[in-house]
């Protein structure tokens, strides 16, 4: 059966410096030597692809089609090869992926004295799942996850909702089912735990870089019309990861986590050559908090020649707290590839979330960035969120000998309403509040430098990044005015 949703603590102060060595460098160069010997064994079991859907995150813009690829069910499709370990039986198969991420932050809370101001830990994730297609019209997926952290004591792996830690649950559980209908509008219907995957992910995304990722309970319908033409329809509410107990829907302490997801989404690749248009409704409601945001969007991807040009802008109207709510975001990018050695990609984008001027006009004014995939987009560091934001980005990507990728990315950020509202971080998470103080708009800018190799079925990845502040972080009276980021990352799927 084809893919039917294609789119789709304590004080650290005595920790020893060799400790910290340890974490950031000698675990990250053992994880590399691990993978890049288990590698050729895993081709030889058979071919497969990582499931990492944060693939194209290095890229100055997304491959929406390559995206949802990633998002595949983890185990691959039965093949015609009866050789095939991983086909169990006739219509069963299996797929697993591991990944280890090791990462050291210096001066994240901006304040030596702050517990987590610097942090060192190894993440793991490891998943296996089952396919099931007992026919063309039906298929099942079944995925357990196991996410832990080591060596970091200043952050909980015990507290709900949880994006680090959370030892062996359902990841994924859900039954596809193609409906009778005109074979010329396939109709698809997904019940279950299930990953959602919508556009460029500055919405809705499975946040896959979070060792925990994200998953959502619910149904959704597809209406295939040909010609790159499709509907979705969701009803879904977002799964809390809970380190001790089955993940379910009980209470947590983040609104977000507690709200509902429904929406549409549709798409149509036929309206202009060369390019893709979306429109979508998304709506996050929160009886207990008298949530009910809505947001209507468009968003075109287009490529011509050497030319990808994306946009993005969306409006929200409803209720946040029982409060008029609105809002706006606007995104505009785009990148040019260059016939030279490497095929060096030069690329741009400014993204603007809008932020509440005027915190005491009974009105809420903050974008409300749902869940989206920020990491990919405002910063690798995750110091920032679509919310009260201007920000630019320039990126150049290129190829080096061996199938290596190379990205540099400078980003510039600053508040769109500095003196009133907030500045958040990529969680949402208030980073610092001035209402009614006199500070610069211009929190500081960030260096990001990632490189990635793919090895066989193996995949190594490793980044630095580094934050300059501002004169916010000035006038602000922030402590320390950088912060620094370093991780190694290897990824196995077999």
């Amino acid at each position: 059966m084809r893919n039917c949703f294609p789119l789709s603590g304590g004080p650290r102060a005595h920790r020893h410096v060799v400790d910290r060595v340890y974490l950031a460098v000698v675990v990250p160069l053992a994880l590399a030597i691990v993978v890049l010997s288990l590698s050729p064994v895993a081709a030889q079991l058979g071919e497969s692809d990582p499931i990492d859907a944060d693939a194209s995150s290095i890229a100055p813009h997304f491959d929406p089609e390559a995206l949802a690829a990633s998002e595949a069910p983890p185990a691959p499709a039965a093949t015609d090869a009866a050789s095939d370990w991983r086909e169990l039986l006739p219509g069963l198969t299996l797929g697993s992926e591991i990944r280890l991420r090791s990462e050291s932050r210096r001066n994240i809370r901006f304040d030596g004295a702050r517990p987590g101001n610097d942090e060192d830990y190894l993440l793991s994730r490891f998943r296996v799942g089952l396919t099931w297609e007992p026919s063309e019209r039906v298929t099942g997926v079944v995925e357990l996850q196991d996410a832990r952290m080591l060596g970091e004591e200043a952050i909980s792996d015990r507290r709900a909702p949880n994006i680090h830690a959370d030892p062996l649950d359902v990841h994924q559980a859900y039954l596809d089912v193609g409906l009778p209908g005109s074979a010329s509008v396939p109709i698809w219907v997904r019940i279950g735990r299930q990953k959602l995957v919508y556009g460029a992910q500055r919405m809705v995304s499975p946040l896959e870089w979070v060792n925990t990722a994200r998953v959502f309970d619910g149904a959704r319908i597809r209406l295939d019309a040909g010609r790159g033409r499709g509907l979705d329809a969701f009803a879904t509410r977002v799964v809390p990861a809970r380190p001790t107990g089955f993940n379910d829907h009980a209470p947590t302490g983040s609104r977000m986590f507690n709200s509902q997801l429904h929406g549409v989404y549709y798409h149509d690749a036929s309206l202009l050559p060369g390019g893709r248009v979306e429109g979508y409704w998304l709506l996050r409601r929160e009886a207990g908090l008298d949530d009910a945001v809505q947001t209507v969007g468009a968003r075109v991807d287009a490529v011509y020649g050497p030319w990808a040009l994306d946009a993005e802008l969306a409006r929200q109207g409803g209720r946040y707290g029982g409060v008029p709510h609105r809002a706006a975001l606007l995104h505009v990018g785009g990148a040019f590839a260059a016939e030279l050695p490497g095929r060096p990609e030069l690329g741009a984008a400014f993204n603007y979330g809008s932020g509440d001027d005027d915190p005491h006009d009974g009105v809420h004014a903050t974008f409300d960035q749902l869940y989206p995939l920020g990491h990919a987009y405002y910063g690798y560091i995750d110091l920032f969120a679509l919310q009260n934001l201007r920000n630019t980005e320039v990126t150049v990507e290129a190829s080096l000998p061996g199938s290596v990728r190379l990205r540099v990315g400078v980003q510039d950020f600053a508040l769109a309403a500095p003196g009133a509202d907030a500045w958040y971080d990529a969680g949402g998470a208030v980073v610092h509040r001035a209402v009614g103080e006199t500070l610069s708009p211009h929190v500081g800018n960030e260096i990001d430098v990632t490189i990635r190799v793919p090895v066989g079925d193996a995949g190594l990845e490793a980044g630095y990044g580094r934050f300059f502040g501002g004169p916010y972080l000035r006038d602000a009276g922030f402590a320390r005015r950088t912060a620094d980021f370093l991780y190694v990352q290897t990824t196995l799927g077999f």
